[in-house]
């Protein structure tokens, strides 16, 4: 390890020490969630049935989808592999990839979107289609598709 190579009590081991645990403290949780504007959670059966009746605004398009991530997350890099495959597969649904990591607007427009999705703790990877959000890969990799789809069967109707 590193730190063995490092003399005990020396400003850059501790330096390491300090930035690894800083490090550790700002990477969040990878927890799924799928939830609306309104700040509640609802489980994946409930997306038909809430794009059906709630859909606020017919003429507006909930597209592009945006896709929020960083380049040194594990879960994000699951979550981008996804996208990357379904936008080969869907190439008319516009995807927004979005990497934290080195982009100010990003990060600006990440909270404008915990802004309008009020009372949820949002962390990423991320994806916001519309009224919905999604968080973790698990969830962004198996709900993406159904809410897109259910999205274009409402704008199509």
């Amino acid at each position: 390890m590193i730190l063995n190579m490092i003399k005990p009590g020396s400003y850059t081991r501790n330096f390491f020490k300090v930035s690894f645990l800083l490090i550790l403290f700002l990477v969040p949780a990878c927890s799924g969630a799928i939830f609306l504007k309104n700040g509640s959670e609802i489980s994946r059966d409930e997306i038909n049935d809430v794009i059906m009746n709630n859909l606020h605004n017919e003429a507006e398009s909930p597209f592009p989808v945006q896709f929020f991530y960083t380049t040194s997350c594990g879960s994000c890099r699951d979550a981008r592999e996804y996208f990357m495959s379904f936008i080969r597969k869907n190439p008319s649904v516009p995807v927004e990839f979005r990497n934290l990591a080195s982009n100010e607007e990003n990060r600006g427009l990440l909270n404008e979107y915990k802004k309008e999705f009020s009372g949820i703790k949002i962390s990423y990877p991320v994806v916001f289609i519309g009224d919905f959000g999604i968080t973790g890969s698990s969830d962004i990799i198996h709900v993406t598709g159904q809410i897109v789809r259910e999205y274009l069967l409402q704008l199509n109707s």
